[in-house]
């Protein structure tokens, strides 16, 4: 019951941070669209078109703003824009994944190097048809725990009511030595699956 408890104040200082960085956002990257640099991208290497270091936090240092590496973001931008457009680059980078570089400042990120990772629930839970579940999950680590939550209920073969607060932690992680993983705040009624 004390996780639970420490995972809600954990929850609602993400939600509020969140929410805030998110709606300053929408300013912020409008302001710096036509500031934007080339750059690297910190997962592949590939050449990516990113916001100025002045503005850093709200970039996206491993997809910039043309989208990811798949090339989905190009063949799917809202209304048939341009991946190169001002509208998409702003829609992908305040919109879609808004305030993307937060997941590499340690206090919106969950250490998976050298933690216990425990959880209730189910194992493997992801929104993906035929696998639907819940699970909680505590992330420990130096005494201090990170919580992630995550809930898909499926409704159909295509379709899942979907909440994710807390960080993006699985129960497979531990024992492992991937990157830190960042925070999310999703309740979707009828997510596409």
């Amino acid at each position: 019951m004390l996780d639970i408890c420490k995972a809600l104040v954990q929850w609602v200082f993400l939600l509020v941070s969140n929410l805030i960085l998110d709606l300053l956002g929408l300013f912020v990257v409008a302001a710096a669209i036509p500031f934007r640099v080339p750059g690297v991208s910190g997962s592949d290497g590939r050449p990516i078109v990113n916001l100025p270091n002045w503005v850093w936090l709200f970039g996206n240092d491993y997809d910039g703003l043309l989208g990811d590496k798949r090339g989905w973001w190009a063949a799917n931008t809202p209304f048939g824009w341009p991946v190169d457009s001002f509208k998409a680059m702003w829609w992908w980078a305040a919109v879609r994944n808004p305030v993307n570089n937060m997941r590499f400042v340690k206090l919106w990120q969950a250490p998976i190097k050298g933690s216990t990772i425990t959880y209730r629930g189910d194992y493997t839970v992801e929104d993906s048809p035929g696998q639907a579940g819940w699970q909680f999950v505590n992330v420990e680590n130096g005494g201090k725990h990170w919580y992630g939550f995550y809930w898909v209920h499926q409704w159909s073969a295509e379709h899942a009511f979907v909440v994710r607060f807390g960080f993006k932690v699985k129960p497979s992680h531990a024992g492992t030595t991937e990157e830190p993983k960042g925070m999310t705040t999703k309740i979707n009624f009828y997510k596409a699956i």
